[in-house]
């Protein structure tokens, strides 16, 4: 169990998650991003995906979560805890029907916090579906700029690169890959992790 947390919590209504920062990049030097998550019954972390560089690490708190880690099935009950390494196909949901509460931790933190900030931020505002040439934009950016930490297994590698072939025009006409409205540090401020800041270098987009 850990001590209350004071600070904001967002939600993502497409997939019936709340979270809340408990430790972030900038605090930790980069080595970690800490939050929790509040699963709703039947919500879930969204589709099948790998994290090419980080380890995520799930304690739940109470309720009961369930995963597939690379094809196999677990159920993980209050006080157990399970590590998913880099690289390792996997997915969270919630099959109960009562609320899961979970500490997860991502190492290294990278830019975890400004992912799910702006996804979590676009899903609020019903733009999370890759349709109509803005959406598929802002999409581009994201996909682009947030390639280190997370890439679905649903999306077919045409759809992908697609995405990154327009990931540049998307910046040249305005699109970020994180918003001061979607962001939940004090003040509003993101710390320098602007737009401009956030453009993937050329190893970012090869390949």
């Amino acid at each position: 169990m850990t001590s209350p947390i004071a600070g904001p919590i967002i939600e993502n209504p497409l997939h019936g998650e709340r979270i809340r920062f408990l430790k972030t990049a900038p605090e930790t030097n980069g080595a970690l991003v800490q939050y929790e998550s509040w699963l709703v019954p039947g919500g879930s972390v969204g589709v099948p995906h790998v994290h090419p560089i980080q380890e995520s690490q799930f304690t739940v708190v109470s309720g009961n979560a369930s995963f597939s880690i690379d094809g196999e099935r677990f159920e993980l009950g209050p006080g157990q805890m399970l590590i998913v390494p880099a690289r390792t196909p996997h997915s969270l949901w919630n099959a109960s029907h009562v609320e899961a509460h979970l500490i997860v931790e991502f190492r290294p933190g990278l830019l975890k916090q400004e992912f799910s900030e702006t996804t979590f931020g676009l899903a609020r505002d019903g733009k999370h579906h890759l349709r109509g040439l803005r959406n598929i934009l802002q999409w581009a950016v994201i996909t682009a700029a947030y390639r280190r930490e997370t890439r679905p297994l649903g999306q077919s590698r045409f759809m992908r690169s697609g995405l990154l072939v327009l990931a540049p025009i998307g910046w040249l006409l305005g699109y970020s890959s994180h918003y001061e409205r979607y962001c939940t540090r004090p003040g509003d401020e993101p710390d320098g992790l602007d737009g401009q800041e956030l453009i993937p270098d050329t190893n970012r987009l090869a390949g």
